[in-house]
């Protein structure tokens, strides 16, 4: 009676063993950002989109190319941004550098569009050079590349 309780029990752990394997097997793998050539950048509020497609192709130098069809890219970028306007948004954000007047958040997703690879934000507040210093979606999307571009080189 003993030899057949072991026999089960190794059985037993040979299925578990096995399950988890192919359970292993079936999960696809994630890109690492390194690997990533192909971008589609997703449209945004504020044309953040437009001013982030020019920004990679300045950045990357054709390290990374933006695709215009999200089959075709190995990861897709996404994102919100915010744009105050007006004569306080002026005097406070742009003139004295006291507070952003537009900001960004963005996620780099897997293609599926499933799984976060990175994610940050930036805003366009600059102290140093107040209303001298250019800002705006274009200061956002600037500051979101390069954060974008050091994660890629590091990771």
């Amino acid at each position: 009676m003993g030899y057949n309780v072991a026999r089960m029990w190794v059985s037993i752990v040979i299925v578990v063993l096995s399950f988890s394997v192919v359970g292993r097997g079936q999960q696809p793998s994630l890109p690492s950002l390194k690997s990533i050539q192909r971008l589609y950048v997703e449209k945004m509020d504020n044309d953040l989109d437009q001013y982030i497609r020019a920004e990679i192709t300045k950045q990357f130098k054709g390290k990374v190319v933006v695709v215009l069809k999200p089959e075709d890219a190995d990861a897709i970028l996404a994102g919100v941004s915010e744009h105050q306007s007006g004569t306080k948004a002026a005097v406070t954000g742009r003139w004295l550098g006291l507070h952003d007047t537009a900001s960004g958040s963005v996620s780099l997703l897997d293609k599926e569009g499933k799984t976060i690879l990175w994610s940050g934000e930036a805003g366009d507040r600059s102290i140093m050079w107040g209303a001298m210093k250019r800002g705006g979606p274009r200061k956002v999307a600037d500051r979101l590349v390069n954060n974008l571009k050091k994660a890629m080189e590091s990771k």
